[in-house]
């Protein structure tokens, strides 16, 4: 049987910044078998950090000042490696998918309560039409209809428009079966914790991406949380057929090359640039490079 594990972001509305909000629904596609392997992955790492769940939220400064808090006292560098090193985990089989939508680019700077309403169904029709391009590429043969298990929220309105959102998809895709909501402390919602390191990613990507007005280059946990979304065809489809270690080793060798980068700035005086292996990493380098002479 398959399964969907999926979490929602951005849903609280334009934040006081004014930024970007890019709300949005992702998720991971694997069958049952394939959950249960990583349920034990998953709690293996939150083990190697002493802590009982992830929760990217908690995880900002603000929050890991608060004495109850799992990552109380924790330091950027140790939250980057904790960062890291799930969403290597996450990285390990599931395919990522998911949708998102702008509210600055279709309702402008002030957007009503309907505007929200109405893109936060966008962005839900994005999720299963980009559900359906999964099937397609990774499980084609497949008819039956496939489980979807949400985080549990106590927003009753974005719960009704999912709701009816997916009353509306069905018409579209009959492999939409069931959903579920689960609290993602619980061991069956683990696979949550994954969505919502997922989604996290994914806002911040998408909400830079309509800042700028462009696409932009992937960043290193783009390129780690994607490694299974990629098609056949793209460059990035060879991330998948590396080894655990080759994978893990790859993705050490980025964050140093970052690392040196940010350092050769930092004693210029200058501010850090945003770092995109796909642009300077020699393994993208390359890798690209074949791609564009087939």
């Amino acid at each position: 049987m398959l399964e969907v594990y999926a979490d929602e972001t951005g849903t609280g509305g334009v934040p006081k910044s004014g930024k970007e909000p890019s709300p949005g629904l992702y998720g991971f596609l694997a069958t049952s078998e394939i959950w249960e392997g990583f349920r034990k992955k998953w709690t293996a790492a939150l083990d190697k950090y002493g802590v009982p769940y992830f929760h990217f939220r908690e995880l900002n400064p603000s929050e890991r000042g608060k004495p109850k808090n799992p990552y109380h006292g924790w330091n950027n560098d140790r939250v980057d490696d904790f960062i890291y090193d799930m969403a290597i985990v996450a990285s390990s089989g599931p395919i990522p998918f998911g949708g998102n939508a702008s509210v600055k680019m279709i309702y402008g700077k002030s957007p009503t309560k309907s505007h929200l309403n109405k893109i936060y169904k966008k962005a839900i029709y994005q999720f299963f039409s980009d559900f359906r391009a999964a099937m397609d590429e990774h499980y084609p043969l497949e008819k039956e209809k496939v489980a979807f298990y949400f985080s549990d929220i106590k927003n009753e309105e974005w719960i009704s428009i999912l709701n009816q959102t997916i009353k509306d998809a069905r018409h579209h895709e009959s492999r939409i079966g069931d959903c579920f909501f689960l609290r993602d402390k619980d061991h069956r919602g683990i696979p949550c914790q994954a969505a919502d390191l997922f989604a996290y990613i994914n806002r911040q990507n998408s909400a830079n991406i309509y800042e700028a007005g462009h696409k932009l280059p992937l960043r290193i946990l783009d390129l780690i949380i994607g490694r299974h979304a990629f098609p056949k065809g793209h460059p990035g489809y060879e991330l998948c057929k590396l080894s655990d270690d080759s994978w893990q080793e790859l993705i050490a060798d980025m964050r140093r090359d970052k690392k040196e980068i940010e350092i050769s700035y930092k004693i210029l005086g200058e501010p850090k640039p945003e770092y995109y292996p796909t642009t300077l990493h020699p393994y993208f380098k390359k890798l690209f490079s074949i791609h564009d002479r087939k």
